[in-house]
């Protein structure tokens, strides 16, 4: 049995000690581009993978691989039709980031909403003037989730508890109505839905036109699920008072990037699920996955 660990997952000691009692185990520490990762794989039973694409073309040049074990929640890189065409199981690791994620996405809002992006880059280029920027408070405010998960819970009870923010929220069973009446009725709107064929450009012009005046927006999400360039046209005409992204269409964004002229935009580089607690539940999920698959009882199986 070939455990490959095909790119930056971190597993912490202890689980590569556990991993290794199952078989032989090979851990990579960076991220290969498509023929590198290829070769890394070709002769793997499972393999671990975060970053590395897996299209049909990968996932067929590894013809003993039996499972892929995804250290992340998010799976939209791998080609499931392809894993089943080979039976091969794939599971995610659900749930090691929610508080990192929701606590990142309240850390976004109150970011924007309070405009203080913009005050620490004038601030490092010697303009002290508080008056300049006049943010809003979030107390009694209505907060709209799109994507009511794990995440999307956990944003609204520190919103509620925390903030007395009224919660609206919407899932992959609610109605177009429902999400019209979110989009019309929210003075924040908190992005935590995964990238599928339902959310892609879920966000787009005749979206910001259902919006309020100055609502502030915080994606946490996936890019994908917001048309970018309806974004900037609504932060140009101040329809969007502040936005918090720490997810991007394009990853990694080009330091030409047309969001960065915008001062009331926070961007953070995917980095809403790491902290130390994260990295090590997602490691404990990714033991425990493939011990569960060995031992016929896979878990967190997505395909």
């Amino acid at each position: 049995m070939k455990i490959v660990s095909a790119d930056k997952v971190y597993l912490y000691p202890e689980h590569r000690k556990n991993l290794k009692q199952l078989g032989e185990v090979v851990i990579y520490n960076d991220v290969p581009d498509e023929q590198k990762g290829i070769r890394r794989i070709k002769d793997a039973d499972i393999v671990i993978n975060n970053w590395l694409e897996m299209p049909a073309r990968v996932i067929s040049a590894a013809p003993k691989l039996k499972m892929i074990c995804v250290a992340a929640t998010g799976y939209e890189w791998i080609d499931l039709a392809q894993s089943r065409k080979q039976s091969i199981t794939v599971c995610n690791t659900p749930n090691f980031s929610t508080d990192a994620v929701a606590e990142h996405a309240i850390g976004l809002l109150l970011t924007a909403i309070r405009l203080a992006s913009k005050a620490q880059v004038d601030i490092r280029k010697g303009t002290w003037d508080p008056l300049a920027y006049k943010g809003k408070e979030l107390k009694g405010k209505t907060l709209g989730i799109i994507g009511y998960g794990t995440i999307g819970r956990r944003v609204a009870e520190i919103a509620k508890n925390g903030f007395n923010m009224n919660i609206l929220f919407v899932n992959s069973s609610s109605s177009r109505q429902d999400f019209e009446k979110l989009l019309h009725r929210s003075d924040v709107i908190s992005i935590n839905a995964p990238l599928t064929n339902k959310t892609r450009g879920m966000v787009g012009k005749k979206e910001f036109q259902l919006m309020k005046n100055g609502v502030v927006l915080v994606n946490t999400g996936r890019g994908a699920i917001i048309d970018e360039r309806a974004l900037m046209d609504n932060l140009t005409s101040g329809k969007i008072f502040a936005a918090g992204l720490d997810v991007l269409s394009n990853e990694p964004m080009k330091k030409t990037d047309p969001l960065f002229a915008y001062p009331n935009v926070v961007i953070t580089p995917h980095i809403a699920f790491n902290t130390e607690e994260s990295e090590y539940r997602c490691s404990q999920i990714v033991t425990d996955n493939i011990k569960k698959f060995l031992g016929g009882h896979p878990q967190n199986v997505v395909s």
